[in-house]
């Protein structure tokens, strides 16, 4: 322990002691310990390192990102007039169409087809009654669409492309067209 002057009173005081017992001149506090300076240091080093990895990073990345196709395509109406109002989804991760009925009443023995083509009525599916409302849309997995000879769907050699629908209604038979 060392003593110090006060630079208030002129009284000798201990190097530790936090004020003067003489005066009450308060005294500053020791700098701070090499614990601390070296946690610090630590810690900036570290921060630059991270920001020179990341922007490293970044400025390699030359060429542009590679597009990559959304999981759910919305099919586009392909048919104008009075037919049914529904929105149709299909996800490609998961293989399954979802059709939403966009009409005020319920859509019963519905045929639908998928990608069909001139007199060909494609792969096939029927579904008894289709809802009115968001909620109450119909999940249907590709692997249940079978074309005449009895063959399932096969998303993997054959893309899906259109979804004709065929309902019974209040107002007789409708139908929408719609392409992926």
């Amino acid at each position: 322990m060392s003593l110090r002057k006060c630079p208030d009173c002129g009284h000798d005081v201990s190097s530790n002691a936090p004020s003067c017992p003489h005066c009450g001149r308060p005294f500053r506090k020791s700098p701070p310990s090499i614990e601390l300076s070296g946690v610090l240091i630590i810690a900036v080093v570290c921060a630059a390192v991270l920001a020179w990895r990341l922007s490293a990073q970044y400025q390699t990345a030359g060429e542009p990102a590679p597009a990559v196709a959304p999981e759910t395509t919305i099919a586009q109406p392909t048919r104008t007039g009075a037919g049914l109002t529904a929105r149709i989804g299909y996800n490609r991760k998961l293989l399954l169409l979802r059709i939403e009925n966009g009409d005020s009443f319920a859509w019963s023995n519905c045929q639908l087809s998928l990608d069909a083509r001139g007199i060909s009525s494609g792969y096939v599916r029927s579904v008894e009654t289709i809802r009115p409302g968001l909620t109450d849309a119909a999940l249907i997995e590709l692997g249940e669409f079978v074309d005449g000879d009895g063959h399932k769907f096969d998303p993997a050699t054959e893309p899906v492309a259109t979804l004709d629908i065929t309902c019974d209604t209040p107002q007789g038979q409708r139908s929408y067209g719609g392409r992926f």
